[in-house]
């Protein structure tokens, strides 16, 4: 399918709800610094909160809350191993976007001699 039929598709799916009030609402979970880092390193696989809260030196409440917002926000899956919660992304392309947006930022920081 060309970039022409997949805009097509999308328009046609977003006809019967309001896709761009919903992207809005799902882009606001990643206005936190800390929600873009939990992102950034489960794009290298499955984390618990304990591995997450290590990584990012912060607590196990704080992590806790953050991945609560996600997960209710379906930027964020689990799977359980008994009593432990593994947290995974739930689909690559919201990653992708992040990782577009942040390339692009720096890309414009360089331009301006920010960096």
């Amino acid at each position: 399918m060309d970039e022409n039929g997949k805009a097509s598709e999308v328009k046609n799916l977003a006809a019967g709800i309001d896709i761009f009030r919903i992207h809005a609402a799902f882009c606001t979970i990643f206005s936190s610094p800390i929600r873009l880092q939990i992102m950034d390193f489960l794009g290298a696989g499955e984390k618990t909160v304990t591995e997450l809260a290590e990584e990012l030196n912060v607590s196990l409440a704080n992590v806790s809350q953050h991945l609560r917002l996600m997960r209710d926000h379906g930027a964020v899956e689990t799977r359980r191993d008994g009593r432990t919660i593994h947290y995974r992304i739930a689909n690559q392309k919201f990653l992708q976007g992040i990782q577009i947006v942040r390339e692009g930022l720096l890309e414009e920081f360089k331009k301006r001699g920010a960096l």
